[in-house]
């Protein structure tokens, strides 16, 4: 067969509108949407989009649609086919693949080194043909859309980067079998991306995916304060008021105070939490703050007030304070106060996890070799200190919330956001870190959290809708370094 690629004019754009793909394939773009966006785009930056009409023997059969734009600076931006369909009636006789040699042949003939597509993981049709064309994914999940990438020049080598960071090298992730990590991105463009590689589960093929499950550790911390502050904005919680009268047994003087807790400088012992086996019996808050767990008993070991001494201890002790004065649980409260206002599905203080959520939910280290095979996970009591489960998506929409407040109010009022932004002691405010950059040209702030088997690095501007999440199911001193040097540079980069 001989296929051509027409330019889309005004003799052929009636005959390109008229194809269509079946009914099971609506993912992809109508051709109207298609060649409106060629027409803006081309309006703002001339002859980047290029439409084509493709015909085989003559014959109109498809649509494909390239972005083309050599001066761009990022070089993974300068070429990509942004569409590409077959008529509904011409599907299965072998002009998707013919056309995609084309299509290689175009970009290779006007100087491209590589060529990039994007398509939904459920275009099974278009996947095969772009398999068996030489793509490969890159492990990146733009928007929902499995990025993939064919080099045009040298080996067609998988990229794996992300805002030009190099992510499989620095985590070490090698192969199929080892750990994984899932990152999600909102850049200063307005895009969010999200990239996962390796495996949710240490010894199993079990590719991370943008929804799976993660134990976020300490960023668990402003998740519970977001959610008191949202009572307080509500007039429910005075939010300065002395609480040492909720919490007797444990305040035998007061004063005692939320913000106290929250920052750091109530001066309590317990740093951090292990956890237990995820088929542990329920343990309470007052369990933990009484030493009949794996933990000693909370003591103030700091006067109060006087320094910054962290403390998943105190956050506990301000958790217990938060239900008795609610009369609910965090995982309620949250719910109710966050998640369902922020639109968010994979996030809650589940502990234990439900059975419902293990099936894509990933293992910390080698916890299912060592103790578990079903639950390779440990069940943490401590549920505002530790006990939040999400992902890096669902962070990126709890950080831009949070940006917003910060800026003009939202999720929280301006002026409570504002309060939990900015530093009592030691660069920390009510639960997150903050901290200026040098030109004084940014404002950040954010959290990083480590479980049994889980790092997670969580960082956003206050003045602009950046945020950035990383995600990694093991811990090594290694892993953490990198964590935070990799998430610092994707949101450097994604300024």
């Amino acid at each position: 067969m001989l296929i051509k690629l027409e330019p889309v004019n005004n003799d052929n754009r009636d005959a390109v509108l008229a194809l269509t793909v079946r009914d099971d394939q609506s993912f992809v773009a109508p051709n109207d949407y298609s060649l409106d966006e060629a027409d803006k785009t081309n309006k703002e930056r001339p002859g980047t989009a290029r439409p084509f009409a493709i015909y085989a023997d003559g014959r109109l059969v498809g649509f494909c649609m390239f972005a083309f734009d050599p001066e761009e600076e990022d070089e993974d931006d300068r070429y990509w086919l942004w569409r590409f369909m077959i008529d509904k009636n011409e599907q299965g006789k072998g002009y998707g693949q013919a056309a995609m040699q084309e299509i290689i042949k175009y970009f290779k003939e006007n100087g491209a080194d590589r060529l990039f597509l994007s398509t939904s993981p459920e275009n099974e049709l278009g996947l095969h043909i772009y398999h068996k064309a030489g793509f490969r994914e890159t492990g990146i999940i733009d928007n929902g859309e499995a990025v993939l990438m064919r080099m045009l020049k040298g080996q067609n080598r998988i990229v794996k980067n992300i805002y030009g960071v190099d992510v499989d090298k620095e985590m070490r992730i090698r192969g199929r079998k080892g750990y994984g990590v899932s990152i999600a991105v909102h850049d200063g463009k307005g895009d969010l991306v999200t990239y996962c590689a390796g495996s949710g589960r240490y010894g199993e093929d079990f590719p991370v995916n943008p929804d799976m499950l993660f134990q976020a550790g300490s960023v668990s911390k402003p998740m519970f304060a977001l959610t008191l502050l949202r009572y307080v904005d509500k007039g429910l919680i005075d939010l300065d008021a002395d609480i040492s009268g909720i919490i007797p047994e444990f305040v035998k003087k007061g004063p005692m105070t939320f913000p106290a807790l929250l920052s750091h400088t109530a001066g309590f012992n317990l740093h951090g939490f292990p956890g237990y086996r995820a088929d542990h019996e329920p343990l309470s808050l007052e369990d933990v703050l009484n030493g009949k767990g794996i933990t000693p008993k909370l003591r103030r070991i700091r006067p109060y007030g006087k320094q910054f001494i962290y403390s998943g201890g105190g956050i506990t002790l301000a958790e217990l304070a938060f239900t008795r004065l609610t009369g609910t649980t965090l995982r309620e409260a949250f719910k109710k106060e966050v998640a369902e206002p922020l639109g968010l599905k994979r996030t809650g203080f589940f502990q234990p996890l439900d059975e419902d959520l293990v099936s894509n939910a990933a293992f910390g280290f080698r916890l299912a070799e060592k103790e578990d095979p079903a639950h390779g996970y440990h069940y943490y009591p401590e549920h505002a200190a530790a006990g939040l489960w999400t992902t890096p998506a669902e962070l990126v929409k709890i950080g831009l919330a949070l940006s917003r407040s910060y800026r003009r109010g939202g999720l929280l009022k301006k002026k409570t956001a504002r309060r939990m932004m900015t530093p009592i002691m030691d660069d920390y405010g009510l639960c997150l870190d903050v901290w200026e950059s040098e030109a004084r040209r940014d404002s950040v702030a954010g959290h990083t959290g480590e479980n049994w088997g889980f790092l997670t690095s969580w960082v956003f501007s206050r003045k602009k809708d950046i945020c950035v999440a990383v995600m990694y199911n093991n811990v090594t001193e290694a892993a953490d370094e990198a964590m935070d040097d990799i998430a610092c540079r994707i949101y450097k980069n994604a300024k």
